[in-house]
């Protein structure tokens, strides 16, 4: 089967576009509140067991 290859960067994204509209204290809100996700996803995930 031949494999497709997709070129998503021509297509305009409209999260793009509400992103260049925030300045910069939303901006900043923005992200520190996804950096608090982040690590609370990472928190709440089990840590793996190496077998070394």
């Amino acid at each position: 089967m031949p494999q497709l290859h997709l070129n998503f960067t021509d297509i305009p994204i409209p999260e793009t576009c509400l992103w260049e509209q925030l300045d910069d204290e939303q901006k900043r809100i923005v992200i520190e509140a996804l950096a608090r996700l982040l690590v609370q996803a990472t928190r709440d995930q089990p840590q793996e067991q190496t077998n070394d």
